[in-house]
């Protein structure tokens, strides 16, 4: 009997380390860049597996900014509108895609190109910062999935 208590004491905090991270990011993509092109986006998914949380901030050494955006339709114009956060509801999927919620880049240090990659942090309310890898796609590419564009920058005016 005292084996069992002891096997179950010492089993017992495993279950806490097979728990997900606060905030899980996946699907991490960007697209390469055309020329000399001086911004860029990237968009991925976030779950908050903890509590809810807020996205507030994030920083990447490949550019001087990088800022969470929308793209909304205002009377037939696409603008985009600059977030302050983005809010994360508990164990909710909260998708960055083109022509939606994005992070934009500006004054990348050198254009983004197809099989590379940058370092991005993402900074939350509650969770400890997340630094990821993200992949740099094809120009035009539709994410890492091949979904149907739903947005393409190069035929805005």
């Amino acid at each position: 009997m005292r084996h069992i208590l002891l096997l179950a004491a010492l089993l017992a905090p495993l279950p806490s380390l097979a728990q997900t991270a606060p905030v899980e990011v996946s699907q991490p993509w960007a697209r390469a860049t055309p020329g000399h092109g001086t911004t860029g986006a990237v968009y991925l998914t976030l779950i908050a597996h903890g509590t809810a949380d807020t996205l507030t901030g994030i920083s990447t050494p490949a550019a001087e900014m990088a800022m969470l955006h929308e793209t909304r339709m205002e009377n037939g114009v696409a603008k985009m509108v600059m977030l302050d956060g983005i809010d994360l509801p508990q164990h909710v999927p909260v998708t960055f895609k083109p022509g939606a919620m994005h992070i934009m880049l500006t004054g990348l240090k050198q254009p983004l190109k197809a099989g590379g990659s940058l370092t991005l942090t993402l900074s939350f309310t509650l969770a400890a910062p997340v630094t990821v890898s993200v992949p740099v796609l094809a120009a035009g590419s539709a994410g890492p999935q091949g979904a149907a564009p739903e947005h393409d920058m190069t035929k805005m005016q």
